[in-house]
């Protein structure tokens, strides 16, 4: 089974609006220009409370029966009340340091971007959020991972983005069942079997939106100068919950993905490389591990080379286009070893 087939299991459920023609209007600020010329190499990283564990995608894990997990012949699943419990133990004492070296390592490999996952589908937030129940400051006051990471950036010059998921299973999580498979059998937070789910009313999703657009505005406020905003999914009329318009009134230099309006300054076509060179704006994004998971995972210690990354990366430059590449620290936050390893390869291929 290929990484493309598992993208497009995720895809259908998280209402990605992105098309590979949709309408892309490039932001004109001479400070969005270095996205537009490609070339440019930058940094994924998925964290969050599924490192924890170990043994789960960072969200998906609380999803059963998916597809693509299915049809390797494996689950690795925890049911999502047992999966938020693991806030309690969230403790990202490395997340400092190891941010530190990083970035300095990435810088001299030649990197020029970084994009973190401030917020993936389960809900939680990198920072301590006055918007939502679920975030890193209930059980770890004054810890900002958010912050230490766009400080990490700019410290060693590289372009600061931060991952942004509209769907929110926690706050949606009466309303929403977490059976992929069987549209039939509905199960609920803790992996039961319920007749029904509940319709959200149209004051709720009013709640929704407000809570999105929130947290949407302290990443932009609250962090300095953002240059990348990552959506990954939309939700119901993604233009009431914040517009391009207001995004850039915020942050005048920054470009965003289509993923959440289906229009934006650029295309994200992931883990499967275009057949031919894309006519807009655009950035492969892809894992180096080897597997289907985007987060730490206990057993998904093998990486691609770091041969298979420079002929990516080289032929993302060739047509003009962009290259992010994930890997996932450990609980503690310090990136797997192999990580640097790889990127001293890289460095010499390069």
């Amino acid at each position: 089974m290929s990484k493309n087939d598992a993208v497009k299991d995720q895809h259908s459920m998280i209402g990605i609006k992105e098309k590979i023609d949709s309408q892309i209007s490039f932001n004109s600020h001479p400070d969005a220009q270095w996205f537009k010329s490609g070339g440019n190499l930058g940094m994924f990283i998925h964290y969050g409370l599924s490192a924890v564990n170990g043994s789960i995608d960072l969200s998906w894990g609380m999803i059963a029966n998916k597809p693509y997990e299915n049809r390797i012949g494996c689950e690795y699943r925890l049911s999502p009340d047992n999966y938020w419990a693991l806030e309690k133990e969230f403790n990202p004492c490395s997340f400092e340091k190891s941010m530190d070296r990083l970035m300095e390592e990435l810088k001299e490999t030649g990197f020029t971007y970084a994009v973190l996952t401030t917020k993936h589908h389960d809900g939680f937030a990198l920072w301590d959020s006055k918007y939502g129940n679920l975030n890193i400051g209930k059980y770890n006051k004054g810890v900002d991972l958010v912050k230490i990471f766009a400080d990490a950036c700019r410290k060693y010059g590289l372009k600061v983005g931060f991952y942004y998921s509209p769907p929110d299973w926690f706050y949606m999580r009466d309303y929403m069942s977490f059976n992929y498979m069987d549209s039939d059998i509905l199960f609920d937070t803790t992996h039961n079997v319920v007749d029904t789910i509940p319709k959200a009313d149209e004051n709720f999703m009013d709640s929704y939106r407000r809570y999105l657009r929130g947290q949407i505005t302290e990443l932009l406020t609250n962090y300095g100068k953002v240059d990348i905003l990552w959506f990954d999914g939309s939700c119901e009329k993604p233009f009431s919950v914040i517009t391009p318009e207001e995004i850039r009134a915020l942050q005048p230099g920054i470009v965003f993905n289509n993923r959440h309006f289906g229009m934006g300054d650029f295309i994200t076509p992931e883990v499967s490389f275009p057949k031919s060179k894309p006519e807009k704006p655009w950035e492969y994004c892809g894992i180096w591990t080897d597997g289907v998971w985007w987060s730490y995972m206990h057993q998904c210690k093998k990486f691609r080379s770091a041969k298979w990354l420079f002929d990516i990366y080289k032929k993302c430059k060739e047509w003009n286009g962009n290259c992010l590449i994930n890997v996932g620290p450990m609980a503690d936050g310090t990136m797997p070893e192999m990580t640097y390893t790889r990127l001293k390869e890289l460095r010499e291929l390069l």
